[in-house]
């Protein structure tokens, strides 16, 4: 029930707040720019407001206070450990939103400077999560060990682990990241991944924070499915990307199995696919003389250029997102 309760809080904040924040940020004059590559069809898009994800954060913090009275705050010290480094990444978000364009006039952050300090913000995310874990995690070294079959693969957490994850929770961000590009497109996939961590939310320390994230993005979605009155940024796609990787971090350290790592890799299967298709169209470029396997990267705008209108480019892959967690939830049951 608490699980269901806090859903509809996060929800019905980002609902509400939606129109006195997007007024705000209308006010603080942080707008939509379109780069030069993108389609030509994203023109009309330019000036509406940014950093929507402030609604999202907002909507996970009710969420989280209602889970932390409701349970009179036991066990929610991982909770909060991956919502604040979920916010380290907001943090670096805003900073290229906005910040940087106010303050320096350019763009936004260099990439080389931005992969920087999501490698910090990661080193130091992991680093509490890891603190927070119960005793018998903290306690294991180094050693990799095998049972029965695949899914019976075990790696105990240390140093060599610790970079793994950081890895991890780096891609899942710019995953993210580079998904947000259509209206709904981010908000509505990342709900979708969420739900199948929803099941563990009244057993797992930590997982309560799936159900809080789906329903701040549910709310979010009135004001961003198409025509989008807002966009969320690197403010909301870094955070959403930092909850993902560090959530499922989290349930990966209570149980680090290899089926586990390709049951969340499938779970979020269509922003590994975005990045994955960013990955190959700069390698082919580079490797076969400028030669491209995609119109544009990521694949969304692929299949805008192929004259897909945007509403069912955000449909399809929401349907291939559903049909991607409900076999990464599968595998997870093997």
């Amino acid at each position: 029930m608490t699980a269901i309760l806090v859903f509809l809080v996060s929800a019905l904040m980002a609902l509400v707040l939606g129109k006195p924040v997007i007024g705000w940020l209308a006010r603080i004059r942080a707008r939509q720019t379109i780069y030069a590559y993108a389609p030509e069809t994203h023109r009309p898009k330019e000036g509406t407001p940014t950093m929507g994800g402030f609604l999202i954060i907002l909507g996970v913090l009710a969420g989280v206070l209602v889970w932390g009275a409701a349970h009179r705050g036991e066990n929610l010290t991982l909770t909060l450990v991956i919502f604040a480094g979920a916010l380290w990444f907001a943090a670096i978000g805003l900073l290229d939103d906005y910040w940087i364009r106010r303050l320096a006039g350019r763009r936004g952050l260099e990439w080389k400077s931005k992969l920087a300090l999501q490698f910090v913000a990661a080193a130091v995310s992991v680093y509490m999560l890891w603190q927070a874990m119960p005793p018998p995690v903290m306690d294991e070294s180094l050693r990799v060990f095998t049972g029965e079959g695949f899914g019976a693969l075990l790696l105990e957490f240390g140093w060599g682990y610790y970079l793994l994850a950081v890895l991890w929770v780096v891609g899942w961000v710019n995953a993210f990241n580079l998904t947000d590009g259509l209206d709904g497109l981010a908000a509505g996939l990342t709900a979708i991944a969420f739900l199948p961590l929803c099941i563990y939310a009244s057993s797992m320390a930590g997982a309560e924070y799936a159900p809080i994230l789906v329903g701040a993005c549910v709310g979010y979605l009135r004001w961003n499915v198409h025509p989008a009155k807002v966009f969320m940024g690197d403010t909301g796609s870094m955070f959403l990307g930092a909850s993902f990787g560090l959530l499922t971090l989290r349930m990966l350290l209570s149980s680090p199995t290899w089926l586990n790592v390709a049951s969340y890799a499938l779970i979020g299967g269509v922003f590994a696919i975005e990045i994955l298709s960013v990955v190959v169209q700069l390698s082919s470029v580079k490797l076969r003389g400028g030669k491209r396997i995609f119109k544009a990267t990521p694949i969304h705008h692929h299949f805008e250029l192929l004259g897909w209108s945007e509403p069912t480019i955000v449909m399809r892959f929401w349907l291939a997102g559903a049909l991607l967690a409900g076999a990464g939830l599968l595998l997870k049951q093997l």
